[in-house]
């Protein structure tokens, strides 16, 4: 955690935005993030203690107003009650607006950006420069997952894994997304606890399933290096989680067997879920744009469907 923070002069102000993320990608699981072009906005501006009572410690706008607001303010809240335990006046002083455009707990990135915002705001107010060694550190230290902080942070398609000489150490590795590899989310009406999802796993698994996983992993970084769809598609299988989650997110093989016989390069969980996301070559997307469609006013329940993209850049912190 940080150390005790010096006195920080009313009117500073840091604004940021953050992409949000997908993970794992099938076989990857706590290993690789996917930074997406779906952004949050934070901005966060020290006052006097007795002034500007009349603004609220939290504004929420954009596409989060949709559902569960309060979550991502109380989340970004707490961040920062961790990071500043040792001022709390700085904590009655501090204004934040968020307009995020990042749907709320269906692993698409929504914690992560916060985590990394809140971090990144406190090392700047204090004039401190932060590293991005430090930053995963402690936005691991602070709940967060390694694959998606990374990929929020650096952008683009990054592998991570703990150093083994140091628990503390993330080491990543950036690998550059084909351009013409687009991505679709399609976002149900309901969220998820990535705590539940995580207790949902097996602690122990099959030799050949971590074989098989370990095979995948390797065989999807090449594809994506040598941009080879055909590789991509053997790359994205998985059997160490999605067997185990596809309960809480039946839509995981409703789109399998809706898009069996389409033109995809493959349709995985995103993250823990609830989100699916579909990889599609852009010359494709059109047409499956228009089966997820029909696919979605068929279904009960409302679904959202994101046309999305690999963000190239990880978190920027704005000119103001």
């Amino acid at each position: 955690m940080s150390a005790q923070p010096k006195a920080i002069a009313s009117g500073r102000k840091v604004t940021l935005v953050v992409p949000g993320s997908t993970a794992n990608l099938g076989p990857g699981l706590d290993t690789i993030g996917l930074a997406l072009n779906i952004y949050s906005r934070m901005t966060f501006q020290v006052v006097e203690e007795d002034e500007h009572s009349d603004i609220p410690l939290i504004k929420l706008t954009g596409g989060i107003k949709r559902s569960q607001p309060e979550d991502q303010g109380k989340l970004i809240y707490t961040m920062l009650s961790k990071i500043w335990e040792h001022d709390n006046t700085l904590l009655k002083r501090i204004r934040i607006t968020v307009q995020s455009d990042i749907p709320l707990g269906c692993g698409l990135g929504s914690r992560s950006s916060a985590i990394l915002g809140a971090l990144w705001a406190s090392y700047v107010l204090e004039d401190r420069i932060p590293t991005a060694q430090s930053l995963l550190a402690e936005g691991c230290e602070l709940e967060g997952h390694p694959e998606m902080l990374s990929a929020c942070l650096y952008g683009g398609m990054v592998l991570c894994a703990p150093s083994v000489g140091s628990k503390d150490k993330i080491i990543t590795q950036q690998v550059e997304w084909p351009e013409d590899w687009h991505i679709i989310a399609v976002v149900p009406n309901y969220t998820l606890h990535t705590t539940d999802l995580r207790q949902a796993l097996p602690r122990e698994v099959k030799h050949e399933d971590a074989v098989f996983n370990a095979q995948r992993v390797g065989l999807l970084v090449a594809a994506v290096v040598r941009h080879d769809e055909s590789a991509m598609k053997e790359a994205l299988h998985d059997r160490l989680h999605e067997r185990y989650r596809e309960k809480f997110v039946p839509e995981l093989k409703r789109l399998r067997r809706e898009l069996i016989n389409e033109p995809i390069i493959g349709c995985v969980l995103s993250g823990a879920g609830s989100s699916v996301v579909i990889i599609v070559n852009k010359k494709k997307k059109s047409q499956i744009m228009e089966r997820l469609t029909q696919w979605a006013a068929s279904e009960n329940q409302s679904h959202r469907l994101l046309d999305l993209e690999v963000a190239k850049e990880g978190m920027q912190e704005l000119e103001m």
